[in-house]
């Protein structure tokens, strides 16, 4: 699943269920979002232990159906479940973050496009979002809308948090500081000679940190 989803927007933007008129640019915003967050925590939120790697082949079917097939089989052995986030790495054209739709043995179906390649050694790790974050990315979306110029939004408020910009300003590309500090408990820093803190979660789904 992705970092948030449109409903758990609306439900944090006190948007009704029924008013679609920015479901679409919503929608291309939580990638967006996603992927910054990632980038600028340094951190891609994998799941300690849950992972599995083999010799992968990236299909596309009718449909299409996209899926990963390994072969040697083994999938069902980690624990993966339907409608999870998986981390693919090690593919020459289809490394990035999927959402599942179907687990078997030998095949991985999810729900965004691949690129049909041929069989390579990668890997698949559970992502896992942390609660606390989808507050950030509803708060950044917010932002991306109000400074999109979307007709008559001038401002977004979230509960306690609210966000303005003057009619007619272009606004700035950054975020907001304040949404950068809140961000910044997920964050992996680096100290002295290239040594890092890195935060993660365990099998249990607790939030541990470890050195390198």
């Amino acid at each position: 699943m992705a970092i948030i989803t449109l409903a758990e927007y609306k439900t944090l933007m006190g948007i009704s269920d029924v008013d679609a008129t920015r479901d679409a640019r919503i929608t291309a915003l939580i990638p967006q979002v996603e992927q910054e967050i990632v980038e600028y925590c340094g951190n891609q939120f994998t799941v300690a232990g849950v992972s599995f790697t083999g010799d992968f082949t990236p299909t596309v079917a009718a449909g299409p159906v996209y899926t990963l097939v390994c072969t040697d089989g083994g999938i069902s052995d980690v624990s993966f479940a339907d409608g999870d986030t998986i981390l693919l790495c090690g593919t020459i054209r289809n490394d990035g973050r999927f959402t599942t739709t179907n687990f078997t043995d030998t095949v991985i179906t999810v729900s965004e496009a691949l690129v049909a390649e041929s069989e390579i050694s990668a890997s698949v790790t559970l992502v896992q979002w942390p609660a606390g974050l989808k507050i950030y990315a509803a708060r950044m979306i917010a932002y991306q809308l109000a400074h999109m110029g979307d007709a008559g939004v001038t401002s977004e408020s979230i509960k306690s948090y609210s966000y303005s910009r003057a009619n007619g300003g272009s606004g700035d590309a950054g975020y907001p500081q304040e949404i950068l500090r809140g961000l910044d408990r997920w964050r992996n820093i680096r100290i002295g000679r290239g040594r890092r803190i890195e935060h993660y979660i365990d099998k249990r789904g607790s939030w541990v940190a470890g050195a390198e």
